[in-house]
């Protein structure tokens, strides 16, 4: 196999963390990015970059338009998120302010929303506004968050003010659209591609959670390794009992709900029944945080999302990446954290 390149790095990287590239560049794109796009024309690259992912996942990246489309496991999208998209998509298309090449392209977050929302009743706004995150802001990239000055304590964090609207949304959309549409056929998996297709989608394995895949990790796990280190982006850790896909590219949250997350997994012991864990968040928090209101869900979310916990019978317990975090209290800011 040729040797993988920076630019092939940054195209991989993209698809992993995005599950789309795109080929047309913005104004503020970097000379890397340009560079990476117009590597890309030569079959020699497209065929290197579509061994790559057949190799680790047994399945290529799909090509509409010279966009390109990886999403495998969880990346694919249920009915209801689904609908979530077309009710998105069909809004921006739509906008009377996006009708003309104009330089400001944000839009207000709470006008998308509650256009989505008269389409996707079965959601409420919150779940809404969530739902368009992960997908049009950190997924495929097409909603730049823009937020009023910070230093608000009482403005949720999640929320934002505008979305500027990616100037080649609807060619885009309509490559997405093409590509959900478009019948996929299942690959037949070797185990390794397996295992990659669950560290790449979990981050996380354990001989509890993928027992049947636990061997082969085990067996190959040097190859696996080199593999994901190719990317230049993920760094496999695999101690006794768990692996741990390490994703360098990540920067270490300061969130409120996050830092409140790292407090709860280590107090859940030995287990906490799934009654009682809300009103643990409700302790933690407070001690934490006084005076600030931080909702149980947000701090849960961020619990899961971060593989500090997971459910077993009737009780919440900590993965084995728990002991991998220290969170220190200082006197001023009641929060940081270190790793």
């Amino acid at each position: 196999m040729a040797r993988i390149t920076k630019l092939d790095q940054l195209v991989i990287n993209e698809l992993l963390g995005h599950g789309v590239f795109t080929t047309t560049p913005l104004p503020a794109a970097t000379q890397i990015s340009r560079a990476a796009i117009s590597e890309l024309k030569k079959p020699s690259v497209q065929q290197r970059l579509s061994y790559y992912f057949k190799n680790m996942f047994g399945a290529t990246p799909e090509n509409f338009q010279e966009n390109l489309f990886f999403m495998i496991g969880k990346e694919e999208l249920s009915p209801e998120v689904v609908h979530v998209l077309l009710a998105t998509v069909k809004t921006i298309i739509n906008e009377p302010e996006l009708q003309s090449n104009l330089e400001d392209r944000a839009i207000p977050t709470q006008k998308i929303v509650r256009q989505v929302h008269s389409e996707v009743t079965e959601l409420d706004e919150r779940e809404l506004l969530r739902c368009i995150d992960v997908l049009f802001v950190k997924r495929f990239g097409l909603f730049t968050p823009d937020r009023l000055e910070e230093g608000t304590e009482n403005v949720p964090a999640e929320i934002d003010d505008y979305w500027e609207i990616h100037p080649n949304f609807n060619e885009f959309a309509q490559n997405l659209i093409d590509f959900l549409t478009n019948e996929q056929t299942q690959p037949v998996l070797s185990d390794v591609q397996k295992v990659n297709r669950v560290l790449l989608t979990e981050q996380f394995m354990s001989p509890k959670t993928t027992p049947q895949l636990w061997p082969v990790l085990v067996a190959h796990k040097e190859a696996i390794a080199e593999q994901w280190t190719q990317g230049g982006r993920f760094v496999l850790e695999v101690g006794d009992q768990y692996a741990l896909l390490l994703d360098q590219q990540r920067q270490p949250s300061v969130a409120k709900p996050y830092l409140a997350a790292l407090v709860v997994a280590h107090q859940l012991g030995a287990g906490v029944a799934a009654n009682d864990l809300t009103g643990l968040i409700k302790t933690v928090t407070a001690e934490l945080f006084p005076g600030f209101t931080i909702q149980p869900s947000q701090v849960k979310a961020a619990l899961l999302e971060n593989d500090l916990m997971r459910a077993q019978d009737d009780y919440w317990v900590p993965t084995p990446i728990v002991a991998r975090f220290a969170v220190t209290q200082d006197e001023e800011s009641k929060e940081g954290a270190k790793s």
